[in-house]
């Protein structure tokens, strides 16, 4: 099982940036019937009976909720019917609320938009009101990035989300059993794990690397040893994912 994270598709440079070129060819990939895609619905009946993931399986998941995920992403898995989540900011579906975190981008998703991801028939997660840092917060400023996003879900998108996402995948007890007030899993970031259903305010995703040729995002996938293993291998195999444009 890897639950896979991407950021922004074709738009932009950097860490944050997968080109759409490699996106598509990745989604094909999944497509090919290689691969058990989950949705949001399958990752939690999984979690709730503590079932051990398939191996085979694979989670998309797209942060921030970047305008960029319903006009260059959606058009892709729409095309080869691949289900995903989206996670995304309350706060950052309010019109008159000023971002203080930067993004690579700032064209953010509007309500009109996340509405049409939602009809396409995929999912959306919580990812905090306004993008804080979650564990240097005090008790009140966590139940409001947490409990506040909970809400404005439910007010604006007219259901609540169910899964929660932390920003910059960070995490630590006091913030899990915040989020445990309100959401029934988490994601995180942590490379270096397959996820675990027995464990789940701690289920970790790989951040896809905008420069994986389609060998090393396949070694990603199938290693049986964490990415960094697989990094490793791809490297003495001659596909470094990090030696090509």
């Amino acid at each position: 099982m890897n639950i896979l994270m991407y950021h922004l598709v074709g738009q932009g440079r950097g860490p944050m940036s997968v080109p759409l070129r490699r996106f598509t060819e990745q989604m094909e990939l999944l497509a090919a019937g290689g691969y058990r895609l989950l949705t949001e619905d399958d990752l939690h009946a999984h979690v709730s009976s503590a079932a051990p993931f398939p191996a085979d399986a694979v989670l998309l998941t797209f942060d921030d909720g970047y305008a960029n995920t319903v006009t260059t992403v959606l058009p892709v898995l729409d095309r080869l019917a691949l289900p995903a989540i989206m996670a995304l900011c309350g706060g950052y579906l309010g019109a008159d609320l000023p971002r203080r975190v930067r993004h690579p981008v700032q064209e953010m998703a509007d309500l009109g938009q996340v509405r049409r991801w939602i009809a396409s028939g995929r999912d959306v997660a919580a990812h905090s009101y306004t993008h804080h840092r979650l564990p240097p917060e005090s008790d009140l400023a966590l139940r409001w990035q947490v409990g506040g996003d909970h809400e404005a879900h439910a007010q604006l998108l007219g259901t609540a989300a169910r899964t929660f996402v932390y920003p910059y995948g960070a995490h630590d007890r006091r913030v899990r059993d915040i989020v445990a007030q309100w959401y029934p899993l988490a994601l995180t970031t942590d490379e270096h794990h397959r996820p675990d259903a027995t464990r789940p305010y701690e289920l970790p995703r790989i951040q896809v690397d905008p420069t994986w040729p389609l060998e090393s995002f396949r070694t990603a996938l199938d290693s049986d040893i964490d990415p960094a293993g697989a990094q490793l291998a791809a490297r003495r195999t001659g596909t470094d994912p990090r030696s090509e444009e």
